[in-house]
């Protein structure tokens, strides 16, 4: 069994920055580098595959995940990573436990924000943006950033949630790139449309139209990196106007223009 201790990964970091206790890589993986012993990280981490993809095997359990997939670990969880693709590459995000004392943060917490945020993966891809990029060095924008990744459950929640929020939520997410009315929105979920527009951020952190662009900018992510289909292809699959109005939005959400991302 291999221990990782802070920064340390199995793949070449290419760029990493330390910011009061949390640790952000990007990080390539080779298939002559690729180490698929069993290992586990000393803190809780974040990983962001977002090319080549990874096969991983916990808990006798093998399973792979596409490129744009996000893994979450928690310290000393056991774990290892098969690279079927030459080279593979990924953000890592690593939390030591005096970051989470100092804002209040749990691990379990954190990982409910990770998944429960559609937008997570736009929000790595700033921090990527910001930390590659840009070469930004007095840390502001990055750990503005990664508190509000981590941060996003901290935000009221209600555990009571009624009919309309779940079966809306259910719609949103099938029909993500459809072009749906509020009022054809009502009557699917059973709520008057005053209701809707009144409690929409009381439950999604954010309005409806912004709920439905993060939508589509996350889809796009993977688009982007797992096919073949040509920006204004893409944009026109995501539900976009056009594709000037996909590039500004995916380059607001992630700091990225699409051609970059796809090229990065």
């Amino acid at each position: 069994m291999i221990a990782l201790h802070k920064g340390e990964y199995t793949g070449d970091i290419i760029h990493s920055t330390y910011i009061e206790g949390s640790t952000i890589t990007n990080t390539l993986y080779a298939v002559n580098k690729n180490n698929p012993e069993w290992h586990y990280h000393e803190n809780l981490h974040i990983c962001f595959v977002f090319e080549g993809g990874k096969a991983e095997t916990r808990h006798q359990t093998s399973y792979s995940k596409k490129e744009g997939s996000i893994f979450f670990y928690h310290s000393e969880e056991k774990h290892r990573w098969i690279s079927p693709l030459p080279v593979s590459k990924s953000a890592n995000i690593e939390i030591e436990q005096g970051f989470l004392q100092k804002y209040n943060l749990t691990e379990a917490a954190i990982k409910n924000a990770i998944l429960s945020n559609i937008n997570a993966k736009a929000l790595i891809l700033k921090i990527q943006n910001e930390l590659l990029v840009k070469g930004n060095h007095n840390h502001i924008n990055l750990q503005t950033l990664l508190l509000e990744l981590v941060s996003h459950q901290k935000q009221k929640t209600y555990t009571e949630q009624p009919r309309w929020v779940i079966l809306l939520n259910q719609l949103l997410n099938d029909s993500w790139n459809e072009s749906i009315s509020l009022q054809e929105i009502a009557i699917q979920v059973g709520a008057h449309p005053v209701t809707i527009s009144k409690n929409f951020r009381k439950y999604f952190h954010c309005n409806l139209g912004e709920y439905r662009r993060k939508l589509k900018i996350e889809k796009s992510i993977d688009l982007i990196k797992n096919t073949q289909l040509s920006l204004s292809e893409i944009a026109f699959h995501c539900g976009f106007t056009d594709q000037s109005h996909f590039i500004r939005n995916f380059k607001e959400l992630t700091g990225f223009l699409p051609k970059d991302y796809r090229k990065f």
